[in-house]
């Protein structure tokens, strides 16, 4: 009980907030300088990307985040940020009130000195500062699909203490791995980091399928899709209408700084899938921002810029609590799709297996093309029962990781919200947030739920009643086949019983002459006989049968003795020759 409350405690104190986050911040101007500006340069076998993941990952002897990071930026070096055609005309970003930015202009916004603005007059944040008021210094940074330019553009102007905590971040990113954490640093500057990652399934229907063009060091695409389809039927679609597809998608959230009033807030967005239809493109929110008030991006829209809170921690949640609510209906989505599309596919084998079953006949060559149909049935439901079992267990599997994070999280990082007077209270300021997040982990908790059921179902009662089926069809063939083999086998013997009279009549129609009896009635009798006794033993040699078994076939109607005794007979050896 002891070693338990000890754990606690100090995972409390692991976790817990630095009053000094609440005070101006006392550091040199030396810690904001961008990245790119005071990388070592003396290590010239080291690009811009390499240094600035392995400040992450300096404690993996492996460096298999720089290793995936690096290769996702393959072909982006930063000699050619401002020249490349990408980087200079793609939109990638939103900076707070900015326009929508490249990814070169996104490196020089970020390493523009803070007491300049683009047309070189003081900036907002220095007559603040000579007005009076606190000086903030906040950037919140919207970006849509990373790429490598992006990504680049990120490392070469992120400033020196969070270079470590924002490659982390953009390796996480990259992968599909459900994430949230809290964590404090204090190696020298005491720094927050706060971050999320939310990866889901988007169900759209398209015509054609919207891939993704970021490619990772092997070659593949970053984000797959998948054609759902087959969930609900194994036809090829004949129309042009528009299938099913769901698409693997990340959004991903960061707030990092060393003070309440200076920190940075990063949200990337995959939106690769998206239509014109959708809203969280970066023309859309500029579209927006141009007829009315400025919504804060990184919100998806849901607030107004100047509503948008500048504490860090209540910030967080706000965003996590938006973001959490889109990806909940996401899941839902995705689930009753799911759950339809099984319950449709089930109803349509089950009225085809019967409409087959009901054709049974007595012939046998329609016979043998229903059983051909049925072996289709049951190729058709082995291939879509694997891919049901795939599928079901990939939404499980990521969704049963995602709420294992928010309960981590309710033990661990959430002692980050507690208030500094009284660590065991939580401070009144994020109790709104967190009532709203642990809503929608219910819902989740639910759908999870639900699939999970729902592959019990399929894999239990589902399989087994198709075994039943098969086990049912294969007897109703086997009888088939039975019936089929004692017809066959009395017309067998119908034609071969009659076999030595055919005979006999055959010789005893050949021309006078040319036989060596005189034909007469008793010579067409013996004929028969000697002709049967040699059908027999031809037939009785073919068996396997002994002389003594032949023979007494041949007299078992005279002895009246049935095939079972038959078998019985023990033929012994004459007395002498023993």
């Amino acid at each position: 009980m002891a070693s338990f409350q000890e754990a606690n405690f100090s995972q409390q104190l692991l976790y817990r907030w630095d009053p000094s986050f609440d005070s101006p911040p006392r550091v040199s101007d030396h810690i904001n300088k961008p990245f790119v500006a005071v990388r070592d340069y003396a290590d010239v076998a080291l690009d811009v990307m390499s240094q600035f993941m392995q400040a992450s990952d300096e404690n993996d002897p492996s460096h298999y985040a720089t290793d995936v990071v690096v290769g996702f930026c393959k072909g982006a070096d930063f000699s050619s940020l401002g020249h490349n055609l990408s980087a200079t005309n793609d939109l990638v970003a939103l900076l707070d009130n900015s326009d929508g930015l490249t990814a070169h202009n996104l490196f020089q916004e970020l390493t523009r000195p803070k007491n300049k603005n683009k047309s070189g007059h003081a900036s907002d944040e220095k007559l603040s500062k000579l007005a009076g008021k606190v000086n903030r210094d906040i950037k919140r940074l919207y970006v849509t699909s990373l790429n490598r330019w992006t990504v680049l553009a990120l490392a070469a102007s992120s400033p020196t203490y969070q270079a470590p905590i924002l490659g982390e971040f953009i390796f996480n990113h990259l992968q599909f791995d459900p994430f949230l954490n809290a964590k404090i640093l204090s190696d020298h500057l005491p720094v927050f980091a706060l971050e999320f990652h939310l990866p889901y399934f988007a169900l759209r229907k398209h015509k054609l399928p919207q891939r993704d063009n970021r490619k990772a060091a092997n070659g593949e695409a970053i984000r797959q899709y998948q054609d759902i389809t087959f969930l609900r039927t194994m036809d090829t679609k004949a129309d042009n209408s528009p299938t099913e597809y769901v698409y693997k998608a990340n959004v991903s959230f960061l707030v990092s700084g060393f003070s309440c009033g200076s920190w940075s807030a990063y949200l990337f967005n995959d939106t690769y899938f998206q239509t014109e239809e959708d809203t969280e493109s970066i023309e859309e929110y500029l579209a927006r921002n141009s007829e009315g008030p400025i919504v804060d991006s990184l919100a998806a829209g849901k607030r107004l810029r100047d509503t948008s809170p500048d504490e860090p921690r209540e910030y967080f949640l706000i965003i996590y609590e938006i973001h959490l609510r889109r990806v909940t209906k996401e899941w839902q989505q995705v689930g009753a799709f799911v759950e339809e599309s099984i319950r449709t596919f089930k109803n349509n084998y089950w009225t085809r297996a019967d409409l087959v079953a009901s054709r049974s006949s007595d012939n046998q060559h329609a016979q043998s093309d229903i059983d051909r149909q049925r072996s289709k049935l049951r190729e058709e439901f082995q291939h879509w029962m694997r891919g049901c079992v795939e599928f079901l267990r990939m939404l499980i599997t990521t969704l049963d990781q995602l709420i294992n994070e928010w309960r981590e999280f309710c033990g661990t990082g959430i002692n980050c919200f507690m208030s500094t007077d009284n660590p065991t209270q939580l401070t009144g300021l994020y109790q709104k947030p967190l009532r709203a997040v642990t809503q929608h982990f219910h819902g989740l908790k639910r759908r999870l739920d639900k699939l999970q059921n729902l592959m019990k179902c399929l894999c239990e009662d589902t399989a087994r009643d198709v075994s039943l089926r098969i086990a049912h069809e294969s007897n109703e063939s086997a009888l088939f086949q039975q019936k089929t083999a004692r017809d066959v086998r009395i017309l067998t013997w119908t034609t071969f019983l009659p076999l030595p009279i055919t005979l006999a009549t055959g010789l005893f129609s050949i021309q006078e002459g040319y036989l060596p009896i005189t034909p007469s009635p008793w010579a067409f009798v013996v004929s028969i006989v000697v002709l049967a006794t040699v059908i027999w033993l031809i037939l009785g040699s073919q068996k396997g049968w002994g002389w003594a078994k032949v023979k007494a076939r041949l007299t078992h109607h005279q002895l009246g003795i049935g095939k079972k005794d038959m078998d019985d007979i023990e033929l012994r050896p004459p007395e002498g020759l023993s």
